[in-house]
């Protein structure tokens, strides 16, 4: 569904410390850059605004074409940071509203942001968030305007989960809200996509 003014963040400025040195969102996942999956999920919504919040020089428009670029130049200053970021652009651009998205989650649906949307249309003054099968409130979440403070005064690398509490919550499965922190995570996303193609018909 559509949101007149939604503006749609995705977060590309973790320091991915657990995977190693090597750029996890570049990484090669089915024949294209783990970012681009989650970017290509993002495009999928009708929105004013496309963000990408991502470190200054690191290029990563290519895999994220239709995105406007957020500097992030304290990506060290953890996830809260970001979602300031994405909150004050969000802001500037008069956004009815803010859908996050993880550039680390490659399996995120059209359908799943969707429902996302439509459980935000029945109350636009309280956030959405997905819900792990644990009953953990994640991104994807969508903010109403009045959320934009308290998301730009967040610190440290909790996210918005401090902002869940009587907010909306849509279930999913563990594989769509599977975010890649690890190689071995990786590893994981590569085999359920060979298996997922080699189940495709014909």
């Amino acid at each position: 569904m559509a949101l007149p003014g939604l503006a749609v963040a995705l977060l590309a400025a973790g320091r991915s410390t657990r995977f190693g040195t090597a750029d996890k969102l570049v990484a090669d996942l089915g024949g294209r850059a783990l970012i681009g999956w989650a970017a290509e999920a993002g495009r999928t919504v009708k929105a004013a605004h496309h963000l990408l919040v991502a470190p200054a020089g690191v290029d990563w428009a290519s895999h994220a074409p239709g995105y406007r670029l957020v500097v992030n130049s304290r990506p060290e200053a953890g996830m809260a940071h970001s979602l300031g970021l994405a909150a004050r652009a969000a802001q500037d651009v008069r956004a009815s509203a803010l859908l996050v998205l993880l550039a680390d989650m490659p399996f995120v649906t059209a359908e799943h942001l969707d429902a996302v949307l439509g459980q935000f249309a029945t109350d636009r003054a309280s956030a959405v968030f997905s819900c792990s099968p644990e009953g953990v409130a994640q991104p994807p979440a969508l903010f109403p305007t009045r959320a934009f403070a308290d998301l730009q005064a967040l610190e440290g690398d909790r996210g918005a989960r401090g902002l869940a509490t009587g907010a909306a919550l849509m279930n999913a499965d563990a594989r769509l809200l599977l975010d890649i922190d690890t190689p071995e995570d990786l590893a994981w996303a590569r085999a359920m996509v060979t298996n997922t193609e080699s189940k495709a018909p014909d």
